[in-house]
């Protein structure tokens, strides 16, 4: 394994850094994070830093963040409570690093639902961040990990953008895709709404992956594409290559988790099931009632009928993003039960329920031979396509979770299986490599840009 390391600030920089910890405060406590989202109207322009969920209450509670690493004034203050107006939200958060003489600013906005926060200290901040009520830390370390996941999701999306720059016709697919999952929908006036839109962009980048795997090995982009065989597919399944082809990993399941979303958002809005499907009149025009709703797919109703069953679903967006960026996507089978404690513990969901929780993408989005696989001799059990970026962050997670962070290898684990350890070991470095990577390096060509050996 590679003996770089990936060193975090401990007073992380205005911009992204910032934005990246305040998200994984935020994460760390229990919620379901939003980040970046846009809106062009074209003309004018809403950018929003930070949305989060959080599931865990009797009522799902929703806060707008925005994160101010330099100068601020009650200008930009105001510009969120409008924004907070105009989505229809009663909370909302803005954090500093300095009071930039404006000590006021908490009292007068108080009463309008916005928090200021001032992170003039981070030695403090996760303490400051409970005691303002924000939520609390079952493992103040998953804060950093956090951070790295995020870091990783931006490259990610750096990639993308680099290559489309290039012209190179998956990627440009693959920018549109992002930019309809992570903005189109979050804007959307109603689930049923966001849950067409959803599964419209789903239909229409079925096989993103495989599409541009093939257009790396010479052919045409296909993102419909029948045909399996890709060399360039099977090196970024099973060795971790071709950073493009990971982000387009990334996005195919960030797809299904926004889908997996608005169906929670959907069944918590609807408690008594869905409207029945029957025309109305208003006194002058007849209309569908529940047409949007019904006119999704079948395999939507199946899995919806399944959801509503379970006692916890209300916790399963949250849960499932922990699984797929904070856990990678994989669990090790012979330390299932440790695990699955461990996994009750962040998401609430109850240990004995987690097996089931595990079973919303094969309820969902059904695929002949399931979601999960163990892929010969090791003990992971993971999710098949989940990125080798976002597996070593989770391999990263139990060098935290089983006490090895000061040990020199993973290898103190000593699992049952023979290959296990080189799995392990193998994404964290694939991790560690790409989060060093420089935006100079990510602009190269995939067979230039360093990988796990």
């Amino acid at each position: 394994m590679s003996k770089k390391v990936v060193e975090l600030p401990d007073i992380p920089g205005a911009g992204e850094e910032l934005e990246d910890y305040v998200a994984a405060l935020f994460q760390a406590s229990g919620h379901f994070v939003e980040k970046s989202l846009v809106e062009s109207d074209p003309a004018d322009l809403l950018e929003l830093d930070i949305f989060v969920t959080d599931y865990a209450r009797e009522k799902a509670v929703q806060r707008l963040i925005e994160v101010k690493g330099g100068k601020w004034g009650f200008t930009d203050l105001f510009k969120v409570v409008g924004w907070m107006r105009y989505l229809d939200l009663q909370h909302g958060a803005f954090f500093i690093t300095r009071w930039e003489g404006r000590d006021s600013a908490p009292r007068k906005m108080e009463p309008l639902g916005l928090d200021v926060v001032c992170f003039d200290d981070f030695t403090t901040a996760p303490q400051l961040f409970e005691d303002r009520g924000f939520g609390s830390f079952e493992e103040p370390e998953l804060i950093d990990l956090w951070r790295h996941s995020y870091g990783v999701e931006r490259k990610f999306v750096k990639v993308i953008h680099h290559r489309a720059r290039a012209e190179a016709d998956g990627a440009v697919a693959a920018k549109t895709y992002h930019r309809q999952i992570n903005n189109g929908t979050f804007f959307a006036r109603a689930p049923e709404e966001s849950l067409a839109m959803l599964y419209e962009a789903y239909g229409d980048h079925p096989k993103l992956t495989l599409g541009y795997a093939r257009e790396i090995d010479g052919g045409d982009f296909d993102p419909h594409t029948a045909a399996t065989n890709s060399p360039s597919y099977q090196a970024a399944l099973r060795e971790g290559k071709h950073p493009e082809l990971q982000a387009c990993m990334y996005l195919e399941h960030r797809a299904r988790l926004a889908i997996l979303k608005a169906a929670v958002d959907y069944a918590l809005a609807h408690p008594d099931g869905p409207p029945k499907f029957s025309m109305s009149e208003d006194g002058r025009t007849f209309f569908f009632q529940g047409l949007t709703y019904h006119a999704l797919p079948g395999t939507f109703h199946e899995g919806m009928e399944w959801l509503r069953k379970q006692p916890n679903f209300r916790r399963y967006a949250t849960f499932w993003q922990q699984f797929l960026w904070g856990w990678g996507g994989f669990y090790l089978e012979d330390r299932k039960e440790t695990e699955f404690e461990w996994m009750a513990k962040y998401s609430g969901i109850p240990a004995g329920e987690i097996s089931t929780a595990l079973e919303a993408f094969d309820r969902f989005f059904p695929i002949p031979t399931g979601w999960f696989t163990t892929p010969g001799p090791t003990d992971m059990h993971m999710l098949k396509m989940v990125p080798w970026i976002f597996q070593g962050i989770g391999a990263h997670h139990r060098r935290g979770q089983y006490g090895l962070v000061d040990q020199p290898s993973i290898a103190a684990l000593s699992p049952s299986s023979p290959y296990t350890l080189s799995d392990l070991v193998k994404r964290i470095g694939g991790a560690v490599n790409f989060l060093l990577l420089t935006d100079k390096q990510l602009r190269e060509p995939s067979e230039n840009t360093p990988h796990a050996g």
